[in-house]
């Protein structure tokens, strides 16, 4: 007669790293704010380097984590460094090739964020396997809300038009796979949706009309589209 094979315990998580990764988080989500406060005063010297710095401390949480894969920490990375390269980029507004800059960054960092959701996307199912009609609602009014867009958008794109469709194409399919990512909190979901809207603002702002308070909303709902995607990705096992 065999000898049962021992019960396997979960292997307990780095405590000193969890702490740490939550410090920065932290940290990341007061270096948002104070970058939206400061709005009040941009453009200013060194704006820059107060903008990336969110995507920064980011990048540092991903590094002190190790309880993610390596596979997902350097896609995390790669998603979090084209996003500070695009924040530099958009905060030089002197630069003749800042926004064009700024999309093909934010371009790179969705597909990386593609590749790193894309495993955890397990098709539209609820919790017990049947098809989740919520979630179905959900995605084809995100790819219907952003064709609708983009023809709103197309006459004032011009030279744009095509870079903008890619970007589109790139930003709602990653919002998709965070929205069908199977894990144990939203954030991830919610994330994804967020960044959707700070990239409609953006669009609406530039190309059709100035809303008041814009650069405060566009900024805040893509500091919480990051801080989201991040946590919800690092912390989905604490």
């Amino acid at each position: 007669m065999s000898t049962p094979a021992p019960i396997q315990t979960p292997t307990p998580l780095n405590t000193r790293a969890m702490s740490r990764t939550r410090m920065l988080l932290s940290a990341a989500s007061v270096a948002a704010l104070v970058y939206g406060l400061s709005l009040r005063n941009a453009p200013y010297p060194n704006e820059a380097v107060v903008k990336v710095l969110m995507c920064v401390l980011l990048m540092l949480a991903t590094l002190v984590h190790h309880q993610p894969p390596l596979r997902e920490r350097c896609w995390l990375g790669a998603a979090l460094l084209a996003s500070a390269v695009g924040d530099a980029l958009l905060a030089l507004r002197e630069l003749s090739f800042s926004f064009i800059g700024g999309l093909g960054a934010f371009l790179l960092a969705h597909l990386a964020y593609c590749m790193l959701l894309a495993p955890f996307a397990k098709g539209v199912k609820n919790a017990q396997g049947a098809p989740g009609w919520r979630c179905v609602t959900l995605l084809v009014g995100l790819w219907l809300a952003a064709l609708a867009m983009y023809r709103v958008l197309l006459p004032h794109l011009h030279t744009l038009a095509l870079p903008v469709a890619l970007y589109m194409l790139a930003l709602c399919t990653m919002a998709s796979l965070a929205v069908l990512a199977r894990l144990p909190t939203l954030y991830v979901g919610l994330g994804g949706l967020a960044f959707v809207a700070s990239d409609a603002m953006i669009g609406i702002d530039r190309f059709l009309f100035a809303f008041d308070y814009s650069v405060y909303a566009i900024w805040f709902t893509y500091a919480f589209a990051q801080l989201f995607i991040v946590s919800g990705v690092l912390l989905r096992r604490s």
